[in-house]
């Protein structure tokens, strides 16, 4: 495949997903309604949850998804080991380069420059409500560090390879001009550096594509995955690399056949609870409204002065009425 035969396979990802991005937005409103975007763009200063009458579904799904990082990745442990994928290797001289190796890869994780722990909470919270949530892991631009990034569910789509796992993976992105310019010097398009100078704040569309290095190209070296960024505005290339690794980490709580997508059975059992309790706390506000201040049946013409419907207050009315 060509790049323009990979942004049509990509932009088909997106468009036959449009029914499953309907109910990932109908559990945010009633789950989470902080990433309640998929469908609809918000704007910075609007009132979340505006439409819940309870706030209990949205203090589960938190704590759920709190206690996700709290029991698997307790930061006061480590919690986490290199073994050798051959048993039958392993020795106390490779115990202890292992032992010294993870300590190095922690040390690299939690980096503040990382921001593992911001990313990974993140993820959690998607994952909680989701079913799922795509992490990236990359060197950052100065290539001193590593750093970690959760992106929206709205913005990311794959497909799955012939046994079942995570292949194509394709991410809407929209980096303001001088960012592109900064991260790939010399290789954006002319419009693209002219905007950048002119309106440097101006969003760009563009594409980042990872597939099976057999997808594109046969000059992988050897790599088994190809890290494309395409600028699908002005149709260039801006980076196509060979990688030793996917780059995201998509963990999926329940799958189901045919579906490339899963499923959180948390919200998904819970939502028709969610609903009702909002329509039953709904019910019992307006009854209260109406019992401390019921709707009044009044003549026209016949009231004096101003109606003085709290308490103590005094209606003048005609003495000609009635």
């Amino acid at each position: 495949m060509d790049i323009k035969q990979l942004k049509e396979v990509v932009d088909k990802l997106f468009t036959d997903r449009m029914s499953y991005v309907m109910l990932l937005q109908e559990i945010a409103e009633n789950f989470y309604p902080e990433r309640a975007d998929f469908t609809i763009r918000r704007t910075h200063g609007n009132e979340f949850a505006a439409d819940l009458m309870s706030s209990y579904p949205v203090l589960t799904r938190r704590d759920l998804g709190d206690q996700l990082g709290s029991m698997l990745r307790p930061t006061e442990k480590d919690w986490f080991k290199m073994v050798p994928e051959d048993r039958d290797r392993e020795n106390n001289e490779a115990n202890r380069w292992l032992e010294r190796t993870a300590k190095v890869q922690r040390k690299a994780m939690y980096d503040r420059r990382a921001m593992f722990t911001r990313a990974t909470k993140e993820g959690d919270q998607d994952f909680a409500a989701f079913g799922q949530c795509a992490i990236s892991c990359r060197l950052n631009k100065n290539a001193d560090s590593l750093i970690y990034r959760n992106w929206h569910l709205r913005d990311i789509v794959w497909s799955e390879n012939e046994e079942g796992n995570v292949g194509l993976i394709g991410r809407k992105w929209k980096p303001a001009a001088r960012e592109l310019v900064t991260l790939f010097p010399g290789k954006c398009h002319d419009k693209v550096v002219r905007c950048s100078e002119k309106d440097p704040f101006k969003k760009i569309n563009c594409y980042h594509i990872i597939c099976d290095a057999d997808m594109y190209g046969d000059n992988a070296n050897g790599r088994p995955y190809w890290s494309i960024f395409y600028d699908c505005e002005n149709q260039q290339i801006l980076e196509a690399v060979a990688v030793w690794n996917k780059e995201y980490v998509i963990p999926r709580w329940q799958t189901v056949s045919g579906s490339q997508y899963a499923y959180s059975p948390a919200t998904i059992t819970a939502l028709p609870d969610a609903r009702l309790i909002q329509s039953m706390t709904y019910a019992i506000l307006e009854a209260g409204e109406k019992a401390v201040n019921p709707p009044l049946v009044a003549t026209q013409d016949v009231v004096r002065s101003d109606v003085s419907i709290y308490a103590g207050g005094i209606t003048w009315v005609d003495q000609e009425y009635d």
